[in-house]
């Protein structure tokens, strides 16, 4: 399987507006719910993807980043099985997001629905 993370250009290419996914913590829904994966793009300064998603229901836009994991070089969330780097696009997720100890919104859990 090929990956389908962009590159900031490309995904402006393809009509993505990545301004409308605020990543502030303020701004990213908490708790657990059904979400759409839009994209996802290249993070600039991490060696991480950024997901942008839309809630299910509300409508909200939000983006998370998923870090790559230093023990498998996989773009994996701690508990999960859901490599981000090859994941589908355009597909219902339950997620999980929380906040961590540095006051940032982060994903915990996805599980494609």
């Amino acid at each position: 399987m090929e990956s389908n993370v962009l590159s900031w250009n490309a995904a402006l290419e393809k009509g993505y507006e990545q301004r409308l996914n605020p990543y502030a913590t303020d701004h990213v829904p908490l708790g657990e719910y059904e979400a759409f994966l839009d994209f996802k793009i290249w993070a600039k300064k991490a060696i991480a993807i950024c997901c942008y998603f839309t809630k299910k229901g509300t409508g909200t836009r939000f983006q998370v980043t998923v870090y790559r994991r230093q023990e498998d070089e996989l773009y994996r969330l701690d508990d999960g099985d859901i490599d981000f780097k090859l994941c589908p696009v355009n597909t219902v997720y339950f997620n999980n997001v929380n906040v961590n100890g540095k006051q940032k919104a982060v994903l915990k859990r996805a599980v494609l629905v």
